[in-house]
């Protein structure tokens, strides 16, 4: 069946950018009306590189589609990636810079993926927004046409509305970041954010006093005196930024030299429309066990003649910590942490931990 853009359609659907920019709920309904006048089957947008499901603006009618590509690792071998050279050269790319005839029955990609939904023909839009590539992928069915040469134009005008709506809701999302890290500021919580590409995007006041020679952050990174819990807790940013929005990460420690420890709890954040328009993915929240609220380490362990590190376990105790997250912390073995909690609660005359909070809270620095 015939297939064609819709100019004066299309030019409406593009106008509805801006108001889903503004309204992330509207999103679904502005795709499609870019589909209808595009003459497409449906139309998402995605990152051209590192996908992952959370970052997927699409019609609803691709929903199931979109649940096997990723579930059965079709966005690994996505055939039409290779035309991203040709795409990142001219912005725009259609089936026949990519495939022919024969590539749609021997390739698994098309054969038995797209096929699955009845769908073949597509044309990539690239856009950028702040040294990210994004894409609108229109998808035409098996019986419809391809797009051709003579649509390119018509594609290549939506660049900058695509790139401007996208700009206004990492705008949005900068100020939302901006107002979490403020409260946070007031609830006495150290707090960096980072991008879904594990880079830093901001730190709120309580965090930068923390800085020093031994923790610190340049180029976008976080550093610490034991780069091994830095890389560590970069893998978590990135797990974070990966993964589902109520991911359960352990706690990782921040040594410092003559100090208590940091200690960096890690945790997914949720776009106002979906995580690749974000300004950032993640926050990690930073607990100075130096500061931390209640008995000092000094007063722990002149009143309880505890050790410097039954004094610091005794601290993570009082903070809810259990064993194996005092272990990942402190960088113990289980058992020896598990040895360090019962010294305590015998040098505290307590007997479980509920009991030493009850305790401790009283004390006074």
């Amino acid at each position: 069946m015939a297939s064609v853009i819709n100019i004066a359609e299309l030019e409406r659907a593009l106008a509805g950018l801006m108001d889903s920019a503004l309204m992330p709920e509207t999103w679904a309904g502005t795709l499609e009306a870019i589909s209808r006048a595009t003459g497409s089957a449906g139309a998402h947008i995605m990152p051209v590189r590192g996908k992952f499901e959370a970052g997927v603006l699409t019609t609803p009618n691709f929903l199931e589609a979109f649940d096997v590509y990723f579930a059965e690792g079709w966005y690994k071998r996505d055939f039409r990636e290779r035309g991203l050279p040709i795409g990142l050269s001219k912005g725009v790319v259609i089936e026949h810079d990519i495939a022919n005839s024969a590539d749609f029955e021997r390739q698994a990609f098309y054969a038995d993926f797209l096929a699955r939904f009845g769908l073949r023909y597509s044309a990539m839009v690239l856009f950028e927004i702040r040294g990210s590539t994004l894409s609108i992928n229109l998808q035409r069915g098996m019986n419809d046409t391809p797009f051709d040469r003579s649509d390119e134009p018509l594609l290549l005008a939506m660049q900058s509305r695509l790139s401007a709506a996208a700009e206004i809701v990492r705008t949005l999302d900068a100020a939302k970041v901006g107002g979490m890290a403020d409260a946070f500021d007031l609830t006495a919580a150290a707090a960096i954010f980072f991008d879904r590409k594990g880079r830093i995007t901001y730190l709120n006041s309580r965090a930068e006093k923390l800085l020093d020679d031994e923790v610190r952050v340049a180029g976008g990174e976080f550093f610490s005196v034991k780069q091994s819990e830095a890389a560590q807790l970069q893998r978590q940013v990135l797990s974070a930024a990966d993964g589902a929005l109520f991911i359960d990460l352990p706690s990782v420690r921040i040594s410092r030299t003559g100090k208590p420890p940091l200690v960096a709890r890690v945790q997914k954040l949720q776009g106002l429309a979906a995580d690749l328009f974000a300004h950032s993915s993640v926050v990690v929240l930073i607990t100075d066990l130096a500061e931390r609220e209640g008995p000092s380490i000094e007063l722990l362990r002149s009143t309880f003649a505890l050790t410097p590190q039954e004094a610091t376990v005794a601290k993570l105790l009082l903070d809810g910590s259990s064993p194996r997250e005092i272990a990942t912390i402190c960088g113990l073995q289980y058992e020896t942490a598990r040895g360090y909690v019962k010294r305590v609660l015998a040098k505290t005359g307590t007997q479980r931990q509920a009991q030493l909070i009850a305790l401790l809270s009283g004390l006074k620095s």
